[in-house]
Parts: structure tokens; sequence; C-alpha cells
């Protein structure tokens, strides 16, 4: 006779028993949230979300169906009370009689006929899968045969008439695959699985053979995430299928991951407790942790005991601290990520956190997708993020201009930003994503007699090309990589001394030929950056430097060829070296976290970002610029001064000074000098720079 083990895909009996009398306090505190959590979601009928933010519109149920459903019927299955069999009989049977048009999605998809799957399409399947499989008990034979009918015909059948249509390599393709795959798993269709975990496979090959993901840190996430639902689907009832899966693909991602990390604390407007920020290059938003159910399945199931450590300690890091922090009702498809129903069956497991530090994660660093990473230590003071040079991208889309751009975080708090993204039907996403709108440079290609900062900038602004080609399937095999133009020149620390270097000069097409820009962090206190740009034609640099006001308590100078910015204990003045002139600010945007429906909690105002811009007075076919960055505590900053001559810049608070030559016009010679007398050379050959620590004789 068959046991319960082999039917249900989500839990079997000896988890079951484990999470019930597990003396484990870290089991013991995620049991009580969840009960907590799925009590709570009681008291309100149907799938409607958490309550909005006063002033804001309620939001569709297909946004957190997905988590309502599996977590409730998580906990039916450990602990089974009527007033949840009702809910979860009442939340099911109404998104089952739901027209096939309601399980393509909200307004703004597609609904022409044939119906076509969508994201929503996918989360309802997950969310109707886990309640057939963990609390298939609360409906009559009838009641359960309508769900897997409705599952099957409008669930499955839109997701696979998305996959025959579509045949391009993104994390669109992987959810689809998955809300398709566990709905069949759960209906018992091998035939179904059959074809389709192959497919699923194939989004192996959108990660980066690093881990890394080209579209951004939220959509790998948000990918693996589903691949990760996709193989505890088939582990435990179906375990052929799930060995075709590669936990690896995305599980050597925990380092780029950890990497991506800054740090917990409050922020405005999201109440008192700390929350996770990271860096968000592209479609990504500041408020980031990796998907908690993803971390604790990578501990488990990953064969790699480095990457497996990393990802234990992430989650021990960013969620044993705080099991009942919200909001819930978006946590994947909105991205403000959470722990889900199958983190207490993946907690029993035995895994040992290993930490950054442990590990022996490098403090300077650079991923296939472009993101590079400067410490001066690990929970040290300073943090320089870039995008910069990479490998072709395997998995393109949701890109911003933001080649050579970068975050600079001192004391815990992020001075220069990249500004996020919001609700895609905001017109403002276009400009958002922009280059002018990144710490990176624009160029003015039309010199007009035009008189005001602004109406300069409205000139022929030539930036970079961020819309790039899809990486198509062909016949099965995914095309090359992408190339977006972005070129590695040295990635190097050696001991005080950082230095990445990028150029992505391509990347704005003619008539730019190179920019090239170098990244020098020296110690905690002292950041160089070098711009090599050339062109085929005289053109006008304009550099941009986008300062977090998100809560409008960014302290902001500009005098003359300088800028002030503090926040709270942290500051950062920055010197400007060359012919540009500075104006006014321009009020930007800078956003905490992504919705799927504008003005909402997250959407940053105007004003949000400082964008300050410097100038070329007029047009050049060259220049080497240096800008000079000090950082220090917000009361110190006034001690740091910029001395310069010739092509030498000193930068000194008195006590400490680090001296910067540029020893040929071509910036391919470089020197950095400590108040010691320690020396570092920096030098091009081929394209590629080295660094080079100097001892002295004897």
């Amino acid at each position: 006779m068959e046991t319960v083990d082999t039917l249900r895909l989500f839990l079997t009996d000896s988890e079951k028993e484990a999470i019930l009398t597990s003396t484990d306090a870290t089991v013991k505190r995620f049991r009580n949230a969840l009960e907590r959590r799925v009590t709570e979601r009681l008291a309100t009928p149907g799938l409607q979300a958490e309550n909005p933010a006063p002033g804001r519109a309620s939001l569709g149920w297909w946004y957190p169906a997905a988590e309502y459903l599996s977590d409730a019927a998580m906990q039916y299955a450990l602990t089974p009370t009527d007033e949840l069999a009702n809910w979860l009989r009442s939340a099911t049977l109404y998104i089952a009689r739901r027209p096939a048009s309601d399980w393509v999605g909200p307004w703004f998809r597609d609904h022409s006929q044939p119906f076509t799957g969508h994201l929503e399409t996918a989360h309802l399947c997950w969310g109707v899968s886990a309640v057939l499989d963990l609390a298939g008990t609360v409906f009559t034979e009838a009641e359960w045969e309508e769900v897997g009918e409705a599952l099957s015909e409008k669930g499955i059948t839109l997701c696979r008439r998305w996959l025959q249509k579509n045949n391009h390599l993104a994390n669109w393709r992987g959810i689809l695959a998955s809300g398709a795959l566990v709905a069949s798993a759960t209906l018992g269709r091998e035939d179904w699985l059959d074809e389709l975990t192959p497919a699923l496979a194939q989004m192996a090959h959108a990660f980066q053979p690093d881990g890394s993901y080209g579209e951004s840190l939220q959509y790998g996430n948000y990918l693996a995430n589903a691949l990760m639902l996709a193989y505890e689907s088939l582990v435990r009832k179906y375990p052929v299928h799930a060995r075709q899966l590669d936990i690896d693909a995305y599980g050597r991602g925990m380092s780029w991951l950890a990497q991506s990390m800054l740090y917990r604390k409050p922020m405005a407007n999201w109440g008192d407790e700390p929350r996770a920020r990271a860096v968000n290059f592209n479609d990504s938003a500041a408020l980031f942790r990796p998907s908690g159910d993803l971390l604790l399945h990578v501990a488990v199931r990953s064969d790699n005991p480095v990457q497996a450590g990393l990802a234990r300690w992430l989650f021990q890091d960013y969620y044993e601290p705080c099991p009942t922090q919200g909001p819930h009702d978006l946590a994947t498809f909105g991205m403000r990520n959470d722990w889900g129903f199958l983190t207490l069956p993946l907690l029993i497991p035995q895994s040992q956190p290993t930490s950054p530090q442990k590990t022996g994660l490098p403090l300077t660093t650079s991923f296939s997708n472009g993101h590079a990473f400067m410490r001066d230590a690990w929970d040290g003071r300073t943090v320089v993020a870039i995008n910069g040079g990479g490998d072709g991208l395997y998995g393109p889309g949701h890109l911003h201009g933001d080649l050579n751009s970068f975050i600079l975080v001192h004391n815990r708090e992020r001075l220069l930003v990249d500004p996020g993204h919001s609700c895609y039907r905001n017109l403002i996403h276009g400009l958002e994503s922009s280059t002018q709108t990144h710490n990176t440079c624009t160029f003015l290609v039309e010199s007009e007699s035009l008189g005001l900062q602004e109406d300069l900038a409205k000139a022929s602004l030539l930036e970079q090309k961020s819309v790039l080609p899809r990486r198509l399937l062909v016949n099965g095999i995914p095309g090359p990589p992408i190339d977006r133009g972005n070129r590695r020149r040295v990635v190097e620390r050696e001991g005080l001394v950082s230095v990445i270097s990028s150029d992505v000069g391509s990347a704005y097409g003619s008539p730019i030929q190179r920019f090239t820009r170098l990244w020098l962090l020296a110690g905690s206190h002292v950041l160089f950056v070098v711009d090599r740009i050339e062109a085929t034609q005289p053109v006008t640099t304009v550099w941009n430097w986008l300062v977090n006001n998100r809560d409008g308590k960014a302290q902001v100078d500009s005098p003359g060829n300088g800028l002030t910015v503090c926040r709270n204990d942290a500051g950062m003045k920055l010197f400007h070296t060359g012919s540009g002139r500075s104006g006014h600010p321009i009020y930007g945007y800078v956003h905490d976290a992504y919705h799927v429906e504008p003005d909402q909690l997250g959407e940053g105002r105007p004003g949000s970002g400082l964008l300050y811009r410097w100038t070329e007075t007029k047009p050049a076919l060259k220049r080497t610029v240096v800008h000079a960055i000090a950082l220090d505590d917000a009361f110190q900053l006034d001690q740091w001064q910029l001395q310069s001559n010739d092509a030498a810049f000193t930068l000194t608070n008195g006590p400490q000074h680090w001296t910067l030559r540029i020893l040929d016009e071509t910036a391919s010679h470089l020197s950095l000098t400590s108040g010691q007398g320690q020396q570092w050379t920096i030098q091009q050959h081929d394209e590629i720079y080295t660094l080079t620590r100097q001892y002295p004789h004897g």
C-alpha cells in the first residue's frame, strides 16, 4: 500500500514529524511565525492583498495568491483546523472558478485569444498546486476534480502555450515552465513532466558560468526561486526528473549574492525594524534579500560546501533575526522577498552557515555579469559596487544604461546610489533606466549656443544602448551570449589598495571610441576615479552624480568644483579636476522597491535623488579627468582637502594623505603613494592594467 510520503510533493511524513517535534529554537521560531502569519491572514476573506498605505488603492488578488495559498496549505498540513480548511477551500475554489481570461493576469497583460499565460498564471499554478498537494482533503472529491481541471486547462495549458510561442532565454521562460511543471507534478501528469523537465533544465543556461545573472540581482533570485520550486516539487516523488535539474547553475551564485548584500538597518517609511539593503544595478531594488526558501534549498541540496555554507549564512543573517518581518503579500512577485512555505521542511536537514570571512571571499572581485566590488574589509566602512566590465550575457534583459556607474557606501550609508526602478507602467521608467540618471558619463555631440545648464543638457545627448537582442533558443539550443560592449581591464588588490577598471566606449557607439574608468580605493577613506575618454569627433562630456536623498535627509553643498554630501554619520567630499562646470541639482528619483502597480510604497518622489552634473565648457577629442573622493565621519569631512599640481593629486586630512600621479597623457601608467611612502603602480599593456606594490630596497 502506498504511504503518504509517496503522495505528497512538498512534505513527507518524516519531515512533518520532525517539524512538529523539533526542539531547535530556529525551527520553533519559524513554525510559530508561520502560524501567526496564516492566522492573521484568516481575518481577511479571500485573497485581498495586505492593507495598502493611506491613499493608495487595494491591489489585485493575483499578486499574493501563491504566498497566501502555499503558507496556509503548509500550516494545514502541520496543524489542520476547520477555520483554515474553510478559508483554503473558499479561496482556491474562487480561483478555480474564475474564467480563463482572469488566469491570464491583470488588464496590462495580453488578453488576445487563444489565451496565453503570463507570470500571474504561473503564480496561480504554484499556489493552487500547494493546496491540492498539502491540503487536498479540504475539498470533496468533485471539488478536487474541479480544481484539478482548472489547474490543467487554465494553468498548465496557458503556460505551455507561452512556452510554445516564445523562444528567448530569460526569467519569464523559467517562471512559466516552473508553473506548468509544478502543476503537472501535482496532477500526476508524467507525460507533461517528460516534456517540461528538459525545458526547465534549459534555464540553467540563463545563468552566467559563475552563477551570477545578467538581468539583475532580483530577477536572478526570481528565476532561481522558480527553479527551486520546481525541484522541490519533484525531489520527493519524482527523483529521476529532479536529477535533470542543475542546482549548481544558480547555487554557485551565492558568492555573488553575498557580495551584493550591504547591511541591515531601519529604513524611513518602512517601520523601525532593520531591513536588508543590497546593490541594485539594472531593474533591481535597494530593499533586497534572497528568498529564504531558495537559500535553505541551496544550503541542503547543493554539493558545493562553500556555496551551501554561504546560503545558510545569508539565511541566518537576513531571516533568523526577523521571521515576522513583512509585508508578505509581494514576497516573490513584487520582489520584496521573504521566506515561504518550504522554509520549515528545509530547516530540518542539518546545514552549517559559513560567513564570507570564513569562506575567504575576496574583498576585491568581479563577476561574469559585470558586477564588481571593492571593500576595505568585511563588515568594514566602505563599499564600492561597480557595473563595469563583464562577459557576454547569458540572460539579457531589464538593463539600464549604467555601465561604468557605481554605488558608494560609507558608514552603512548609501551616498552615491543607483536610482532603482519603479512600476513598468510609469512614464519615468525609461528615464530612470537611462545613462543620464546613473553615476557615469553622457556626451553632447552637438555644440549649440545655449545659455542655461538645463538647456545644454537637452542638446543631442549620447547615452549607452541598454536594449539588447534577446538570446534565442534555436532548435532547443541557446544562441551565443549577448555582447554588451563592456570590457574588464583589471580587478586586483594589493595590501590597502584595490583597483578596478573597465572600458565601455562601444556601448555608446560612434563617435565614442573609449571610455575607460579606473577606480582606486586606498584604505577606508580615499577613492580616486580616473576617466580616459576618446572620440572620433569632438564631444562634450557630462559627468553625472546621483546623491541619495530618498528620505530628504541628505545635506549637500556644491561649491565650485566640489560636492559635499552628508547623511547621518557618513560623509563624502568629491573634487572634480576637469574643465566641467556644475549647475544646480536636477530632481531625480531613488526607489526603494519595485511594485507591479504605480504610486505604491517604495516608489521614489521627485528629489529623492539629487542629480549633480559637471559639463565640459568645450568639446574635445581626448581627455583624462580625475575625481578625488574623501570618505569619513560627517563631522570630520571638512578636514579633507585636495592638493593638485600638474598630474599629481593629493587627498589629505593632515594625518593621512594619498597621492595619485598620472604618468602619461593616456592614463596608461599611474602611481599611488601613501603618506607612509608606500607606493603602488598601475600600468597598462595590451589594454589590460596590472597593479604592482613597490617595496623599498633594503
